[in-house]
């Protein structure tokens, strides 16, 4: 491929990390939780905190955790270290901001050794900017940590196979540290799946096949070494019940013998939100195509080792997820990074010149257009269709970002590839500070909180529905009862929160009240019955 020639930039480093952790990590306590899957994981910590127990700890009043513990120990230590104790929506979503500025910076240094500086700049951003990454990379959930240690061990390893270099113990150190860790999040399958991409690749690349199959083996035993002794003590106290769950998650989900239906989706669902994920870099793709012609007639040139590593990594890793029955859009982060390297590359090259040049007029459109149509929706606001909090007013000069930058490109028409990379950007930002949370905390259950708070006890009736956002903001209060007898022992006043089907069984003696319209975990009616005596 023909490739620009590369020009030094100092200070690159420098201006990606920081604008990666601008972009993230002062805005991370501004949006509500709002969903099931976020308030999920942190009452993981919150229950650590409060009962003291770290290995096996259970909230509503007996659920044990579905994943191994290691991001709700960083979420309960940030909390003990920095907040008394008190676990937030910041701090439980700063893991996973912490671990994609670390991603994208470990991304950028080993691109600018594969192809120079503005390469890794370009890689970098559109990393960062791809919608799935970016999502994953604000929210609460373990898919982030689990990436990023699972892309860093690759970064790593890829770089033992082809520098020798000095500090290998150190490396190999660390490379076994960020396997480990990617146990620790989310099970065995951290660890496996990089070490089997790095195998892969270093068979391509013509070495040994007993020595690279042993150094792997032996980087998998190193790296479970520490989970099975958390496995362990988690068995002595879960005892069956842990064990069944485990395998039910690890195996289970990987063989399609799960006891319950979970996120199950034909094997081209993959493909669908991989397309979705890489907005909006996809349609860039797309235009690309245009350009294709004249790729074609350039003379061919061997895939570099880096390019090598991410088609090998991205085919592996895409392929690996299409096996179980579940399948989710998150599943396939720790392909985004080597996905984006290929997007890089045909943005870097002298080919898609043309493409690009339109792509930025058509995203500088829109960065003038987006600001303006959360504006609008402000000022004429619609309730029953897109209910919106209010703006403070320092917020809209994020708005007003993304709009400079779609101006400037219509006023100096110079450098599309930056420009492009630079007005996503903008929009993404815009988005953190001003849309996200007018548009999120409208959704959140928060809004109730003072209505249960009081009550001398909350509980919660039908085994299927599990506030998880309410419990979170009550502190761990609620708990689970089988039916209308087992509410006889608590006091008046006391609070049970039903599904629409188990309010209309309300006996005497209970009043009963819609809670919610739509509530953000089941996104169905929440009702409420109040205890008269």
């Amino acid at each position: 491929m023909n490739q620009r020639i590369q020009s030094n930039l100092p200070g690159a480093a420098v201006i990606v990390i920081a604008m990666t952790a601008f972009l993230l990590l002062p805005w991370l306590g501004e949006t509500l939780f709002n969903s099931k899957g976020e308030p999920r994981e942190a009452i993981v910590a919150v229950s650590m905190l409060k009962y003291g127990d770290w290995i096996l700890p259970q909230n509503f009043g007996g659920d044990i955790p579905f994943k191994p513990p290691f991001m709700a120990w960083i979420i309960a230590g940030l909390a003990w270290l920095f907040n008394g104790g008190v676990v937030n929506e910041y701090l439980s979503r700063l893991p996973s901001a912490l671990a994609a500025v670390a991603m994208v910076a470990g991304g950028y240094f080993w691109a600018k050794k594969a192809r120079g500086t503005r390469f890794a700049m370009i890689f970098s951003f559109v990393t960062i900017t791809s919608i799935e990454v970016f999502r994953a990379a604000w929210a609460c959930r373990l898919d982030m940590v689990l990436t990023a240690c699972m892309v860093g061990a690759i970064y790593v390893l890829y770089d033992l196979t082809e520098r020798q270099g000095r500090f290998r113990a150190l490396r190999w150190l660390a490379a076994v540290a960020l396997l480990t860790c990617a146990t620790l999040t989310k099970g065995p399958v951290g660890a496996l799946l990089p070490c089997f991409v790095i195998g892969v690749y270093r068979l391509l690349r013509h070495r040994r096949f007993f020595p690279t199959l042993g150094a792997m083996l032996l980087l998998v035993v190193a790296s479970l070494a520490v989970p099975a002794l958390w496995y362990y003590a988690a068995y002595l106290r879960g005892g069956e019940e842990f064990l069944d769950l485990m395998l039910e998650e690890n195996i289970g989900r990987l063989t399609g013998n799960m006891s319950y239906e979970s996120h199950v989706n034909p094997w081209y669902y993959n493909f669908i939100t991989l397309a979705a994920g890489l907005c909006p870099w996809t349609l860039l793709m797309l235009f690309c195509l245009f350009g294709l012609k004249r790729f074609l007639r350039e003379p061919r040139t061997p895939l570099t080792p880096a390019a090598l590593l991410s088609l090998t990594a991205a085919v592996i890793i895409i392929g690996f997820y299409c096996i179980p029955a579940s399948k989710r859009s998150v599943y396939l982060l720790p392909a985004y990074p080597f996905i984006c390297y290929g997007i890089a590359s045909a943005m870097d090259s002298l080919a898609a010149v043309r493409p690009v040049k339109v792509y930025t007029y058509i995203i500088s459109v829109l960065a003038i257009l987006a600001p303006a149509a959360v504006i609008a929706l402000q000022i004429h606001s619609m309730p029953g269709v897109l209910p919106m909090e209010s703006i403070p007013w320092w917020r809209y000069a994020a708005l007003l970002l993304p709009a400079a930058a779609g101006i400037a490109w219509f006023v100096n028409r110079h450098s599309p590839v930056g420009h492009v990379l630079v007005t996503v950007w903008a929009l993404y930002l815009a988005y953190s500070v001003a849309a996200m949370p007018a548009i999120l905390n409208a959704k959140s259950d928060k809004a109730v909180v003072p209505q249960l708070a009081a009550a001398p006890a909350v509980l919660v009736m039908d085994d299927m529905l599990r506030p998880y956002t309410l419990n979170f903001y009550l502190d761990d209060r609620i708990r689970p009862v089988s039916g209308w007898d087992a509410v006889a022992s608590y006091p008046a006043g006391t609070l049970v929160l039903l599904t629409e089907d188990y309010a209309k069984s309300a006996p005497e003696g209970y009043s009963v009240a819609e809670l919610r319209r739509k509530s953000c975990d089941s996104r169905r009616p929440l009702y409420m019955a109040t205890k008269k005596q």
